[in-house]
Formats: C-alpha cells, structure tokens, sequence
C-alpha cells in the first residue's frame, strides 16, 4: 500500500510540474501577442491622426457668383463641377449667375474633393417664375383642393374613382389621390399644367359599402363552409357484415 500512495504522489507532482512547464510558455505566446498587435493599432492611429490633420475647410460658396466660387476653390486645390441648376419656384427672386446649391456641403474635406457648385442663368430664373410647387391635397375636401391648383395657375381634373371595399369607409367628396403626386416631383411643375384628383361620389361610396359586407360575410361564414366540407369529401358507403 505505501508504494502504490508513493507512486500516486509521484504522479501527481509530475502532472503539477508539467502544467507550471506549460504556464510560462503560455504567458510568453499571449505577450508575444500583444507586442504583434501593439504596432498595427500605432498605425492605425497614426493613419487617422495623419487623415484629420490632412482634411481641409471647405467654405461656404451659396449665394456667390459662380465664376468667383469656382476661382477661390480651385485656388484651394478642389476639383469643380459647374452645373446649371433646373427651373424651380425657389430660384425667382436669385440673381443672374448666383450659386444656389453645392455638394458636398461646407465643412472638412480631403483635399482635390470634387465640388459639385449649382447656378442659376436668367433663363432659369424666368423659367422658374413658370414653375409652382405641388402640395400635397389627399385628404382635402374637393372643392378646396381644387381652389389651391387654381390659385397656383394649375388645372384640376376630377376624375371618380372606382368603388372598392377598402373606400367603405371613406367620405364623398374627398381628394383619395392625386396624379403627379407631390413627393415624386424632384422639381415644380409648370404653370398650367392638369392635375388629377381622384374622388369618391356618393353612389360610389354605396357600392364600396355593398362591396365590404360581402368581403366580411365571407370570412364569417364558417359554419356554411364546415357544412359542406362532408360533401366535398367522398364518404364509404358501409356494408352489412355477412353472416
């Protein structure tokens, strides 16, 4: 019995002393680790220490001539695009030659940036006397709506819109939609020109009405529709045991 509790200690101290081996190896391979990683965030940091102190103030050049913009930001080392801007309700009261818009905006930049400068020539500017913006009028009362076109020299058209069970209900006489609509116009529309509104009438509404009950009648009758699943089904006839 003593050699075999002799033999276990020996053991175990030989098992402890290879893990106390092993720990130091570990510990070297980690530090090794952190001293190969240590550089590359350096650098990175360096990369962005070196890209902020590298980046540039780009000014502000709306509401300045256009050949003035162009020369001060070449002059600063950008890149320049010179756009003509399209006629647009917000440009009547610029002046001639004037830069109403710039991408990117002001602010710090690389250096070389392309800058994109949008103006505006007298032809715009008289074009754009010619353009309106287009609100948006679902929801409105018709005639209302109609009183906003004509008042921005626009032509309304009302054209009734075709019963549906989801107009159940909507209210008469009321803008459901409207062709061009508003928010995928990038620009004005020009003076004069028609506009769509879609509305619903009274005998309309009726039949949208009629139509919505029959929708609902159909997914509550369940108990129809259970009666005659046993007849949709075929059914064995049963035969009479022989004796």
């Amino acid at each position: 019995m003593g050699k075999k509790k002799a033999s276990s200690k020996g053991k175990l101290i030989g098992d402890v002393a290879k893990i106390f081996d092993i720990i130091p190896d570990t510990t070297r391979v980690i530090g090794e680790a952190v001293h190969a990683v240590v550089p590359l965030v350096d650098k990175v940091l360096e990369q962005n220490y070196q890209k902020k102190n590298r980046l540039v103030r780009l000014p502000n050049m709306v509401d300045m001539n256009i050949r003035e913009a162009e020369h001060h930001l070449q002059e600063l080392g950008f890149v320049v695009s010179v756009i003509l801007a399209k006629p647009h309700q917000r440009y009547v009261k610029r002046g001639a030659g004037e830069v109403v818009a710039m991408v990117p905006k002001s602010g710090n930049v690389e250096p070389g940036t392309l800058v994109k400068l949008y103006y505006v020539s007298q032809d715009v500017i008289e074009a754009s006397d010619q353009t309106v913006s287009l609100p948006n009028l679902i929801g409105l009362p018709l005639e209302e709506a109609q009183e906003h076109l004509r008042e921005l020299g626009v032509k309304p058209i009302l054209i009734t819109t075709q019963a549906q069970a989801r107009y159940a209900n909507r209210q008469t006489e009321i803008v459901l939609d409207m062709q061009p609509k508003p928010n995928v116009l990038k620009s004005g529309i020009p003076k004069g020109s028609f506009v769509k509104l879609y509305y619903l009438t009274e005998a309309g509404l009726g039949a949208s009405q009629m139509m919505n009950q029959r929708v609902r009648a159909k997914k509550l009758d369940v108990p129809t529709l259970i009666k005659k699943v046993p007849k949709l089904l075929p059914i064995k006839k049963k035969t009479k045991d022989k004796p």
